[in-house]
């Protein structure tokens, strides 16, 4: 691993949605950054005003469904330029395809796997992502490689496009709602519809609900239904250019 010269954070943004759980993060990370002025939020959407207000050196987030929003995509916002998040550390357990496959793909520092490593591996995580390098916990990348290597990997057998109606349909709406929602005309819809279920070896609209789900394109809350990481599957889509199934693929890189 490439060394580069520490540069300690000043400003920390711990996004948390149980408060006890990222007071012990923020604990944590004061032992390996006690100058640093650390806040706590505990949505994305609170969060989202925090960095709009104040850029920080070091966003230190989970991503759970209480979080009350698509951390994902915030991720994805705030890395892009002019960037309000100088590194980002993602502090999680899950392992749907959709979550490590957004991952892989954003400009991440850090991926620390909370069931599987220990308090003082993460403040490791911390030091090394706040010096500038990279830190992912050789379980996730253990997982991302056995995910990369399966030959059922979804990234294999779908078009990111399909992917993203897979992302659409998910949450069990028709072809004309997925088609509004897309800018698309409906047989384009229904033809990526068909495909799915001959790849994903399905028969009805339950059956591709199902995988969505298993596979994290969608999330079902209380407050209704989330798409981890749309924004970023969808972040080259533009529908005007995709009206007949000879679409361009997007660019997202999992391999």
């Amino acid at each position: 691993m490439e060394k580069k010269s520490a540069v300690p954070a000043q400003r920390v943004l711990i996004l948390k949605a149980d408060r006890l759980y990222a007071e012990i993060l923020r604990q944590y990370a004061e032992r390996v950054l006690p100058q640093a002025r650390v806040v706590i939020t505990s949505s994305a959407a609170a969060a989202s005003r925090e960095l709009a207000k104040h850029p920080v050196d070091l966003f230190v987030t989970g991503l759970g469904e209480a979080l009350e929003g698509d951390t994902l995509d915030l991720i994805f916002r705030c890395t892009k330029p002019p960037s309000c998040a100088r590194r980002v550390l993602v502090v999680t357990s899950r392992r749907e395809y959709r979550t490590i496959a957004a991952l892989r793909s954003l400009p991440v520092q850090g991926v620390f796997d909370s069931a599987e490593e220990t308090p003082d591996a993460f403040m490791h995580a911390v030091q090394t992502v706040s010096a500038g390098a990279r830190y992912w916990s050789a379980s996730i990348v253990r997982y991302l490689k056995h995910l990369t290597a399966a030959p059922t990997a979804l990234f294999r057998m779908l078009t990111d496009f399909e992917q993203v109606v897979l992302s659409v349909i998910g949450d069990g709406c028709d072809d004309t709602a997925a088609a509004d929602r897309l800018g698309l005309r409906k047989t384009t819809v229904a033809t990526v519809r068909r495909e799915l279920h001959r790849k994903l070896h399905v028969q009805h609209r339950g059956d591709l609900v199902r995988v969505a789900a298993q596979q994290g394109f969608v999330r079902f809350t209380p407050d209704g239904v989330e798409r981890p990481g749309f924004a970023l599957l969808t972040a080259a889509y533009h529908p005007r250019k995709h009206r007949d199934p000879s679409w361009e693929r997007i660019q997202l890189n999992v391999a």
